[in-house]
């Protein structure tokens, strides 16, 4: 386990998030030597301080559950709104895979709309366009920590009697105009996995607003002892003695893990965005034609998850990440949008594993979506959350600089 480079003094210099502190390395080893690693036993309470902590940190005054993934909870939301199998969900076509494909199993039909080219979040005039008859939700994704505006949203499904649900994996403590993301949502989910700024490897978290969500979710998600300490309708605490064919008990390692990041949050979002904030200073410098996304509008708190270039210049996106990655960089383009994916080009491709047929989507129809995507640069951050040490470089000043020489070059080159 990768320790904190800025306490444990036995990370080299380079290291990339994730770390996780000495003391939850201690309590991970603590868990081995107990043998107790199903939360079966004592180590649930590892779970319980967990989710109490993400309550406090994330949504204050909503109960939190914790699952075994980011997917894992949204599919459970899916399944506690007991939407009818069919029933059609807005989502838009600029989002992380696991967003549409968590609602499939549950016969839900995920209908693209095209995402705002400045903020990147939902275009909530082309949802509007796209309702039907079968419209029952709303999937709303703070991608790359760039917020939705709440109060849009939440009037949206209000007048067009629609669920709500908030995908905040990439937006842990984020806020809007000092609204907590994943507040506003009838359920919302946030990944705790891979390199989040809270993340255990592989673990999510699961909030909602109705106690006869909530308790759906415990016995559709928990295991028995947890669900029954948490079930109050009688004919779900019975489901809860069996559970429902769903295994999406957390590890207790992955708790341990995940809270460790959960204390350090504060700090982490405030040194993403320093470091932020001086990585643009040095891309105007030496790498003006690289000009940042505008800052996210109305947001309060939190920072980046990742950063975004717009390639302003002659050289086309691909050469630019090429000198950049060359530099030492970890620069690439973003993923493509679901409009693009095989799900949605080719209409017969759900019937392979007995998926809701799903509408083939038109590539014409979301230009925001491409907009915002067209010769856009991302960096993945992972060596942005600690501070430099008083008195080095910063790393990027030469890594830039490196990058500028070698365009410079092929500009040379050029006929």
């Amino acid at each position: 386990m990768a320790m904190n480079p800025s306490t444990s003094g036995t990370a080299e210099r380079g290291v990339l998030w994730p770390w996780w502190s000495e003391r939850a390395a201690e309590r991970v080893q603590q868990l081995f030597d107990d043998g107790d690693m199903a939360a079966a036993g004592r180590s649930h309470l590892q779970i319980d301080e967990c989710e109490q902590l993400a309550e406090e940190v994330l949504s204050p005054g909503q109960p939190m559950m914790m699952c075994d993934s980011g997917t894992g909870a949204l599919e459970t939301a899916y399944a506690a709104l007991q939407l009818e199998t069919g029933s059609e969900v807005l989502v838009a076509s600029h989002s992380f895979r696991a967003t549409v494909t968590a609602m499939l199993p549950q016969g839900l039909v995920p209908v693209l709309c095209d995402a705002d080219p400045d903020s990147g979040g939902i275009d909530l005039r082309d949802a509007a366009a796209r309702l039907t008859e079968r419209t029952a939700a709303l999937t709303i994704t703070h991608t790359w920590g760039r917020p939705v505006v709440l109060t849009a949203a939440r009037r949206f499904c209000d007048r067009h009697h629609l669920a709500l649900i908030e995908d905040c994996s990439h937006a842990h403590g984020l806020a809007w105009r000092g609204h907590p993301v994943g507040t506003a949502g009838d359920v919302a989910v946030w990944s705790c996995g891979t390199w989040k700024m809270a993340t255990g490897g592989k673990a999510g978290l699961l909030t909602v607003r109705d106690r006869a969500v909530w308790e759906r979710a415990q016995v559709l998600a928990q295991p028995k002892h947890r669900a029954l300490a948490r079930v109050h309708d009688p004919r779900l605490q019975a489901l809860a003695v069996t559970g429902a064919g769903h295994n999406r008990r957390p590890s207790p390692v992955a708790a341990v893990l995940v809270a460790d990041h959960l204390r350090r949050l504060p700090h982490t979002l405030a040194i993403k965005s320093e470091r932020q904030a001086d990585v643009e200073k040095l891309l105007a410098h030496l790498l003006p034609f690289l000009v940042p996304l505008p800052e996210p509008s109305g947001r309060t708190a939190g920072a980046l998850y990742k950063w975004h270039w717009r390639n302003q210049s002659d050289h086309g996106v691909d050469a630019v990440i090429r000198a950049l990655r060359a530099a030492g960089l970890r620069a690439s383009r973003p993923g493509r949008p679901l409009h693009h994916t095989p799900l949605f080009t080719d209409p017969g491709l759900a019937a392979a594993l007995r998926l809701p047929p799903i509408p083939p989507a038109d590539l014409d129809s979301f230009p925001g979506t491409d907009q915002l995507l067209r010769n856009l640069v991302e960096l993945d951050t992972r060596d942005a959350y600690e501070p430099l040490p008083d008195g080095d470089p910063d790393p990027y000043d030469h890594a830039l600089a490196a990058a500028a020489r070698e365009l410079h070059t092929l500009n040379r080159k050029d006929p």
